[in-house]
């Protein structure tokens, strides 16, 4: 990250931390605290529908892994998985770090160009997932509403349409972005020494992403149905927490809440673990609904603290990959070391027989 990027994630995890002490203060921690306790057991099937999620998405990984490469537990890749997120989470970089941190500890047992196009087709599957899962949801909700005029809400119109309308602002800005950006890269100095040093390798995994497009059609459809599902489970999350801790709920609130949420995270993925940002968006999408300001930060904490046991189960995953790289380096250069050995200890031996 260079120096503007820092001082950018830095302010954005200042506002988020006292955005979220504010909406804390308004609602009352008693009330928030309250919440949690309504939900009870249910918060354990949150859990587990959240690991399912997070299985899935590891089944997903695994089908995107090229047929060359050496085949993956799936055991193996969910830890990988949990790693990354947490990863993704807890650090300003977001996405770059987690991803990365992914793609680097695959690349111990399989090829690097398998790991990246991997990582990378997976998450494109992903995007694509969850935007067919959230203009899908608009356009069934959009329909439910013109049938049942009775029924119309125009916060939840508004937002409807909000959401829709930041989707495709970010897909396109995105897209013009990363054209020039790599028209930058093209024209810099810096950008061509690169190119001429890793244009191979680059060249070779946009031609593994490509060809899995290309040749592994029904694999992709697959993948792009395993990532709709986990879409629909979070979705169902949402509406359990939203049950539970507020006693009513709705299918069109627990939509608007996770795909409010789901355009937050776009924006602010740079802020870490999403502080404040999914407290004021939750809020905020609920009292468009007609719900309380302590109802929107008590679901918004309960799904931190969910998020927030994946990720410590994931950074205790990341120690116990690191101790047993470190262990496997030790026996290995041991093993070397004694292999070296050997030799040495036949020559002296030799050497002695024949005196």
């Amino acid at each position: 990250m260079n120096r503007i990027s820092r001082y950018v994630s830095f302010f954005a995890a200042v506002a988020g931390i006292a955005l979220l002490a504010y909406l804390l203060r308004r609602a009352g921690v008693n009330a928030v605290v309250q919440a949690i306790r309504l939900l009870g057991a249910g918060f354990v099937v949150v859990l587990i529908l959240s690991g399912i999620r997070h299985c899935l998405r590891a089944i997903a990984w695994r089908c995107c892994v090229d047929p060359g490469a050496p085949s993956q537990r799936l055991l193996d890749l969910f830890a990988l998985r949990l790693m990354g997120e947490s990863v993704t989470d807890l650090s300003p970089a977001g996405p770059f770090l987690g991803e990365t941190v992914k793609v680097w500890a695959v690349s111990k047992s399989i090829p690097a160009r398998f790991g990246i196009t991997s990582v990378v087709i997976e998450d494109l599957i992903y995007s694509l997932g969850t935007a067919s899962f959230v203009l899908t949801g608009f356009l069934i909700l959009l329909g439910s509403t013109a049938r049942k005029i009775h029924l119309f809400n125009p916060g939840g119109a508004m937002i409807l349409f909000a959401i829709a309308t930041i989707i495709a602002a970010i897909g396109v800005q995105r897209s013009n972005q990363l054209g020039k950006l790599l028209f930058r890269i093209r024209s810099s100095v810096r950008g061509q020494a690169l190119l001429s040093r890793y244009g191979q390798s680059l060249r070779g995994w946009e031609a593994g992403i490509r060809e899995f497009f290309r040749t592994r059609r029904r694999l992709f459809l697959g993948v792009l149905a395993i990532e709709i599902v986990v879409n629909a489970i979070s979705f169902g999350e949402t509406y359990l927490i939203l049950k539970g801790a507020t006693a009513h709920a709705s299918i069109l609130s627990a939509y608007l809440v996770e795909s409010a949420n789901r355009c937050a995270q776009l924006v602010a993925s740079f802020v870490p673990f999403g502080l404040g940002v999914d407290e004021g968006t939750t809020t905020a999408t609920l009292q468009s609904l007609g719900r309380s300001l302590s109802e929107g930060v008590s679901v918004a904490a309960i799904r931190k603290i969910r998020s927030l046991f994946w990720d410590f189960v994931g950074l205790g995953l990341a120690a116990h990959f690191m101790i047993a790289r470190r262990a496997e380096e030790r026996r290995a250069v041991l093993a070397r070391s004694q292999t070296d050995d050997i030799p040495q200890t036949l020559e002296v031996a030799t050497a002695e027989r024949i005196s």
